[in-house]
């Protein structure tokens, strides 16, 4: 993949529209995007409506994927959830973004 992977950037005021406040959070999760196989990453942070992680392959921007996290309480939270960031940020290495659309049933 060449240096030319579309990158969502937040201007100021757009960043101050955040719905939640980000936290920092390394979490177990199973990515789900179609036409590839099921992948597990960490995430760098999380917040209600969404998180962010680094992957070996890009993702591109408006892309649907499954996320499925696991809970505290060993039970699984399953979302729809579409990429609103990817930025390459080493040799295949890209931090993702994805904003949760809805809660899958289990």
């Amino acid at each position: 993949m060449d240096d030319s992977t579309p990158t969502l950037k937040l201007t100021e005021t757009e960043a101050e529209r955040r719905r939640e406040t980000r936290q920092t959070a390394q979490l177990k999760v199973t990515l789900n995007t179609p036409g590839r196989p099921a992948r597990d990453v960490v995430t760098k942070d999380r917040s209600f409506s969404g998180i962010s992680f680094v992957a070996s392959e890009p993702l591109s921007l408006g892309h649907d994927c499954h996320v499925e996290l696991e809970n505290a309480d060993q039970t699984f939270a399953r979302f729809l959830a579409k990429v609103v960031r990817c930025r390459r940020i080493a040799d295949n290495e890209y931090e993702i973004a994805v904003q949760f659309r809805r809660q899958i049933a289990a």
